[in-house]
């Protein structure tokens, strides 16, 4: 089969690579140059799936261990933490490495990357993705993998009846800006210092200060676009909190992250998204690694089984990754969003009453056996409102875990469809302004 791949992500490049290895014809079509591709900075992720996918271990010089983290209330006053053991200590990496090692291996596998290409619009037919239109013209395929990220031009531009979600709502993507700054001489390492801030500067979102051996990483995301003026009022909070913070900017820049559930549908006749396109991460933290990773090898497998890009045949990647990953990462983004429609005082009541802990933060929303709402209860109870808004949270993850993973066996548009209207019900909506 002809395979074009929309945009050089890390899911996208995953499964490029293994067609490409399987004898298929693939192409890459990606709008930046290799030095720009990539957010210029670390993120945590299992490493043995990227060993495993390009064939060799990164370097130690590549990677190192976070701290401890602790999950601050709006006010300060209040702090979840959560400590590592050195079984379960988050190892992190930079970005550019990884993006680096999987358009090597894609090209050593037979993959030809066209950079400096952007992706418009995906060409379709008979209810059929036959190829996209890019910037050297247009180009047809048997399938096209839309890795084009959470603005997808390939999705948002397919025929409403196709039944994909085109475009994320509020509340579905941060808008991020991290970078890392020198760090002032004779400080020393804080016993945590891994801090992140839930709606920091009483803005809906979150905001890190993580202190490493030689430098400070601050992140400012928000579900609402940022301003340079926003950015530079935030970090100034953190220089004044944490006198540690140099002047020097080393990296980073400006990225967009999608904070919500995968996609129900992200396949069609010729048509499948992987990674941001199809909003693949941990909704509470934005992580898409793993699950992208995970998905690009999954769609590999299902297309070279089935030896087509039909719907019924691309069906079963959809389905499986709801199974296997997509359902258990929903989980908190009922959470997520409940946060983000409560004023500050509602989270600040959470924290300080132990209805908010580590385990759900850090967990994707596990605590929904008996014994923990009935703790969670008895702590709420003080101011019933705020307690109810989050247990809904909580248990509407839960619910919207178990709808994905019950997608129907087979591609039939009409049971997908009631599908989709019941993980919709399921989910909790960002309603509440900044």
């Amino acid at each position: 089969m002809k395979i074009l791949v929309a945009g050089a992500g890390h899911g996208g490049l995953t499964a490029a690579a293994i067609l490409a290895k399987a004898g298929h014809s693939v192409t890459v079509y990606e709008k930046q140059n290799p030095e720009d591709i990539g957010y210029d900075w670390e993120d945590r992720f299992t490493f043995s799936l990227l060993s495993d996918i390009v064939g060799k271990n990164a370097p130690a010089s590549e990677w190192r261990y976070r701290g401890d983290c602790a999950f601050v209330s709006p006010n300060g006053q209040t702090s979840v933490v959560i400590n590592y053991t050195d079984e379960n200590r988050q190892k992190i990496m930079q970005r550019k490495y990884i993006i680096r090692a999987l358009i090597e291996n894609a090209q050593k596998n037979g993959v030809e990357i066209k950079f400096g290409t952007s992706v418009a619009a995906p060409t379709v037919s008979d209810s059929t993705v036959t190829g996209l239109v890019t910037s050297d013209g247009e180009v047809s395929g048997d399938l096209v993998i839309d890795a084009a990220g959470a603005f997808s031009p390939v999705r948002s531009n397919l025929p409403a009846s196709f039944g994909i979600e085109q475009s994320p709502s509020r509340g579905d993507v941060f808008y991020a800006y991290r970078a890392y700054f020198s760090k002032k001489d004779g400080c020393t390492m804080s016993k945590v210092p891994f801090e992140v801030y839930l709606r920091h500067n009483d803005e809906q979102g979150l905001s890190w200060f993580c202190e490493n051996s030689d430098s400070v990483d601050i992140l400012i995301g928000r579900i609402d676009p940022l301003s340079d003026e926003r950015i530079e009022k935030n970090i100034d909070l953190f220089r004044k909190s944490h006198p540690c913070t140099g002047d020097k900017k080393l990296l980073g820049g400006r990225g967009i992250i999608p904070v919500r559930r995968p996609l129900a549908l992200m396949v069609s006749n010729g048509y499948a998204a992987v990674g941001d396109s199809a909003f693949m991460t941990t909704p509470m933290n934005g992580m898409g690694l793993d699950l992208s990773l995970q998905a690009g090898k999954l769609l590999a497998e299902t297309v070279i089984t089935g030896n087509n890009a039909s719907a019924k045949t691309l069906w079963k990647y959809n389905r499986d990754f709801h199974v296997l990953y997509g359902g258990d990462t929903a989980k908190n983004e009922s959470l997520k969003n409940a946060l983000l429609n409560l004023p500050n005082g509602g989270v600040d009541f959470l924290f300080k009453n132990g209805v908010i802990q580590a385990s759900d933060l850090a967990g994707a929303g596990r605590n929904t056996n008996l014994g923990a709402l009935l703790g969670k209860f008895v702590r709420g109870m003080k101011n019933p409102p705020f307690f109810f808004a989050i247990l809904g949270g909580i248990m509407n993850g839960g619910k919207l875990s178990k709808v994905l993973k019950s997608a129907p066996a087979e591609f039939d548009l009409k049971q997908i469809g009631e599908w989709q209207n019941k993980v919709i019900a399921a989910s909790v909506k960002v309603t509440r302004g900044g």
